[in-house]
């Protein structure tokens, strides 16, 4: 394993990072859509971006590789952090460091990498945009400067990630070890219990601005059926790439949420009714888009939805309000038995 230190201390790099509020928060899509960019710019299977804690990376968005976490001395991005430079590495196996490597003599078998330092505003080294390849491979010089593009952006994201409205509320009163606990291990976005809370601050201020605020209910169409015939393993991928779909297709600062089994709650704050519905049907057919590849086959995964929606001077509890987005997602199940549709309960 690399055992070389870091360049800068972890007491600073743990300072700056918490002062950030952005350690154990759910899935942002300002980070996914950096990774897919990344992927698709070097043409790469996988691509990440993780924060150092601990002796730990902790991954803010990760595509192609499900993981989380993972022991830094474990891990290629070790020699990132510790030169706070670019780091490239065309053949694991021919390096000297790497080619006895865990994560290259075994799965997933990692044969390129590429890592670049992110810093915080005093030039700390807090983690890395990183790429990797199952095949050893050489970079272009335009390959590099878009993975130093990439990385400018995730580095300007960080400096300005602030979650708004009910989640920075919640964040800001929550150390690391509870806001953790409020973040679904499966899909990485907030659980039922964090959706609860979400949903009071959010009401109350609602209240306070005399604004609109929509809560949708979602759930996977047939999931038992994909569970039974594909295995507990596809229906875990789908409900993972059901949460991703979510935030990417949400505005920032919206909350999604787990809320058991194959149950989604979203929580829309400011917003009309034309502008929630529009937001369910922007779901539903990008999810539709794109068929989920099992070994053997494709699934054609879609949700059903319902909305409930709280207009401006409307009083009314979270409980009422969930309850008619749950009834409203009902209707939608009983009304599609040929092709779900959306069903809206506005309030």
């Amino acid at each position: 394993m690399l055992e070389r230190p870091f360049a800068n201390t972890e007491t600073l790099r743990l300072a700056d990072i918490h002062s950030l509020a952005i350690f154990y928060t759910p899935l942002d899509a300002r980070f996914d859509r950096i990774t897919r960019l990344a992927q698709k710019a070097l043409d790469v299977p996988v691509a990440a971006i993780a924060l150092c804690h601990q002796g730990k990376l902790w991954f803010k968005s990760m595509q192609g590789w499900n993981i989380h976490e993972l022991e830094i001395s474990s891990s290629f991005c070790a020699r990132t952090l510790a030169q706070g430079e670019l780091v490239i590495v065309a053949d694991t196996r021919l390096d000297a460091q790497f080619r006895q490597h865990p994560l290259v003599q075994g799965a997933p078998h990692f044969r390129f990498y590429a890592g670049l330092p992110i810093r915080d505003q005093n030039g700390v080294v807090v983690g890395t945009l990183a790429v990797y390849d199952r095949q050893p491979r050489q970079v272009s010089a335009a390959e590099v400067q878009a993975l130093r593009d990439l990385g400018e952006l995730a580095q300007r994201e960080f400096l300005t990630a602030e979650l708004c409205d009910a989640q920075a509320q919640i964040i800001s009163k929550l150390d690391m070890a509870r806001r953790n606990a409020m973040i679904d291990p499966l899909t990485r976005i907030w659980n039922r219990g964090a959706a609860e809370k979400l949903l009071v601050v959010a009401m109350e201020q609602a209240e306070q601005e005399d604004s609109g605020l929509a809560v949708c209910m979602l759930d996977v169409d047939h999931f038992k059926e994909i569970n039974d015939g594909s295995g507990h393993q596809t229906g875990d991928q789908v409900l993972r790439k059901v949460a991703a779909s979510l935030v990417s297709n949400v505005r920032d600062g919206d909350a999604v949420c787990r809320y058991g089994g194959d149950e989604f709650l979203v929580i829309l704050q400011r917003i009309s009714q034309e502008e929630a519905e529009w937001i369910i049907r922007r779901i539903r057919e990008r999810l539709a888009e794109f068929p989920f590849r099992t070994r053997s086959s494709q699934l054609v995964v879609s949700i059903s939805a319902g909305m409930a929606w709280r207009a401006p001077g409307r009083h009314m509890s979270a409980e009422r309000l969930v309850e008619l987005a749950d009834q409203a997602l009902y209707r939608a199940k009983q009304t599609a038995r040929t092709g779900p549709r959306a069903g809206i309960g506005a309030a």
